[in-house]
């Protein structure tokens, strides 16, 4: 909590910065949109006023991915929260300084990416939908990737095995196939290099998105699909019925009605919307930024 709030002090330190000069340049800016003012002058007013919003646009991702971490529960609640305290210590500049006034709020709505997710120990079956009901599609025309966490508690029966096949824009393919011959044996082969493989006899954790394997407390890193296949991803899971576990699995993609009924899946805020307004006696504007979470 306290490195949030830090973090959270360090990103707005820059606001007072422009804050002073940032009530004409929102005047100017509103009279060059509404009125086509091409003078010299409006268009250095308008460039400002672009260079402000991409560091508070800034601003926004970097609050994102210190809300996020690696812990996607309640990350919609935590980055509210953040935006509540950047407006607010923003405002209180504002105020001293005459400068303009900035609102931001989390859009849930607009935001873009769903969720789906096996939380409790099952067999790696659709969770709905008329499809196969073990060869089946997690997601297709997948653009981005949130998070992709997988557990593999049991492999009944010897020689069985349990695939993720990911499938990248060219056609290549990533597999991971897990199968269980006495001890677990997780093996991971990228579109090209060799195979890396973990094994032992506890539980499988897998981060599919990171690239890591941890079996009963060592840890093996492999290439994950996002850094070895091109976006968008077809991602599968072929012979669920063969395996036991969980998943979870939040991306922005095409989650089709063949593998879900509509309760199998939730928004869940991959590219958060956030819903800007800025005001000054004289002007005022709003604007739906699409933050970009990681991206620098």
């Amino acid at each position: 909590m306290v490195a949030n709030e830090r973090g959270q002090l360090l990103l707005i330190g820059g606001v007072a910065v422009a804050i002073v000069v940032f009530s004409t340049i929102l005047f100017a800016h509103s009279l060059a949109v509404t009125d086509g003012i091409t003078t010299t002058g409006s268009a250095d007013t308008i460039e400002r006023t672009a260079d402000h919003e991409a560091s508070v646009e800034r601003d926004l991702g970097r609050l994102a991915v210190e809300t996020r971490g690696d812990d996607l529960d309640g990350f919609e609640t935590r980055y509210e929260d953040a935006l509540q305290n950047y407006t607010e210590t923003h405002n209180q500049v504002a105020a001293s300084s005459g400068g303009a006034y900035l609102n931001a709020t989390l859009n849930e709505s607009a935001s873009l990416g769903n969720e789906t997710n096996q939380m409790t120990e099952s067999k790696f079956n659709r969770p709905g939908g008329t499809g196969s009901n073990f060869n089946w599609d997690i997601a297709r025309s997948v653009n981005r990737v949130a998070t992709f966490d997988l557990t593999v508690t049991r492999i009944p029966g010897m020689g069985r095995e349990f695939i993720i096949k990911v499938e990248g824009a060219s056609g290549d393919t990533w597999k991971m196939v897990v199968t269980e011959p006495g001890n677990k044996v997780v093996a991971i082969t990228p579109p090209s290099g060799s195979t890396t493989t973990c094994s032992g006899y506890g539980d499988a954790d897998i981060d599919l998105l990171s690239g890591t394997c941890d079996i009963d407390g060592t840890t093996v890193t492999f290439p994950s699909f996002t850094e070895t296949l091109d976006a968008p991803y077809t991602v599968r899971i072929k012979k669920g019925n063969r395996a036991r576990g969980t998943y979870r699995f939040a991306a922005i993609g095409d989650f089709p009605d063949t593998s879900y009924d509509p309760i199998d899946t939730e928004p869940y805020p991959v590219v958060p919307a956030v819903d800007v307004t800025y005001d000054t006696p004289s002007a005022s504007y709003n604007r739906t930024v699409f933050v970009e979470v990681g991206d620098e």
